[in-house]
């Protein structure tokens, strides 16, 4: 049977490697939601759909196909979307407005979501939107997953200094130290930096076995299988 995926957010760090695992899935067909053409790269599964946003009536249309899986890895950055109100657009209300959609014409659909260690905290702009989007996932009824990484290492083309800084100073020794000292503490491995590719390995394995109804929350050990599996928990 065809499993039929959409995915917001194909573009970002987490989405691009959500995408290359999706291609390697013969028995899936994937919806990748794009605001411009050629955003993502496609193969014989995985098909461009332009999505306007903004556009209240795009998120039912986009749903009248079935629709088994939804994944969103959306995000921005305070500094990129230039006001509260347009990160808010980005990491919070996209996201709700796209849960609401499916619950009500997908309810037996599932959900994998990139929210951030912290969410369940919510304090703050960036960890409050994180929050809402959970709250509303779990309100919603939908069996999903949600991964909460820490600092995301990745091989971003974009150069941002601090990342840079935490990718090869701080990342090596926070690892090692794991390995080393405190292979099972959750503590640690909750906090600690991890790959893009392995928060997305995680949340779609945990996405598609989810059973109905079921949730899942992803974090710590949950992302970092290479370390906890070599050491273990």
């Amino acid at each position: 049977m065809v499993r039929q995926v959409v995915v917001a957010g194909g573009t970002g760090e987490v989405g691009r490697q959500l995408l290359a695992l999706l291609a390697a899935c013969p028995d899936s067909s994937i919806r990748a939601l794009v605001r411009r053409p050629g955003s993502v790269a496609i193969s014989a599964n995985i098909t461009e759909v332009p999505f306007d946003y903004e556009d209240a009536a795009a998120y039912l249309t986009v749903f009248q196909s079935p629709c088994d899986l939804l994944l969103i890895a959306l995000g921005t950055t305070r500094a990129k979307a230039g006001s509260d109100e347009a990160f808010l657009r980005v990491d919070r209300d996209y996201p709700l407005r796209l849960i609401s959609a499916l619950a009500a014409t997908h309810p037996k659909g599932r959900v994998g979501l990139v929210s951030s260690v912290g969410a369940d905290r919510g304090k703050g702009l960036y960890l409050g939107a994180k929050a809402a989007v959970e709250a509303e996932l779990t309100a919603s009824g939908l069996a999903h997953a949600i991964a909460r990484p820490s600092f995301l290492r990745s091989e971003r083309s974009e150069f941002r200094p601090l990342e840079v800084l935490v990718d090869r100073l701080i990342s090596p020794v926070w690892l090692a130290l794991g390995r080393g000292l405190f292979p099972r503490s959750p503590g640690w491995w909750r906090w600690a930096p991890v790959h893009v590719r392995e928060v997305a390995t995680a949340l779609l394995e945990a996405s598609l076995a989810l059973e109905p109804g079921q949730r899942r929350i992803l974090e710590g050990v949950d992302l970092h299988p290479g370390p906890v599996a070599r050491w273990g928990r």
